[in-house]
């Protein structure tokens, strides 16, 4: 792939428990955190993978040292949940901007691996898109863009309040 990365965002961390790991985490002094269930049918025109299908998640956010700690507990059945089960909890991905349009790197990220996006979702009601680029055999992880093309909505941080 040719993408440069700009900035890094972002460490997301799949959980059986999310309240359970906060604790944890908390022990080692990282937090406070910020949690939040995301439940996709708050959102009218999400899709996943191109179809609209319920991901029930919670979420929580800890912002340290220069970026974020994303935990994610899948609550509904999805590709999270699936994940969790064939690798147990640890961590899933790096979130970043990327120096180049996003249907671009999507479009690199298929001519290098042949492989779609893991998991790509979007709600242009609110300007959310982003997809997670399966690198498993490339860099051990898989990697998320964000479509800063985007207007209003959530921020490329993705935050939930």
């Amino acid at each position: 792939m040719d993408t440069q990365l700009a900035k890094f965002l972002q460490i997301g961390i799949i959980v059986e428990d999310v309240e359970e790991s906060i604790k944890n985490y908390e022990k080692l002094g990282i937090g406070p955190w910020r949690v939040s269930p995301l439940d996709s049918n708050e959102f009218p025109d999400f899709t996943l993978n191109g179809k609209r299908e319920r991901l029930q998640t919670i979420m929580a956010f800890c912002n340290c040292w220069g970026f974020e700690i994303e935990l994610i507990q899948p609550i509904s059945d999805s590709p999270y949940k699936s994940w969790l089960e064939e690798h147990g909890p640890g961590m899933h991905h790096i979130a970043v901007i990327t120096r180049d349009d996003f249907g671009k790197v999507i479009e690199e990220h298929k001519k290098l691996t042949g492989r779609d996006p893991w998991l790509w979702c979007k709600d242009p009601e609110i300007g959310m898109e982003f997809a997670y680029l399966d690198l498993h055999k490339e860099t051990g992880l898989f990697l998320e863009v964000y479509n800063e093309e985007k207007t209003g909505g959530l921020d490329a941080n993705f935050k939930v309040s």
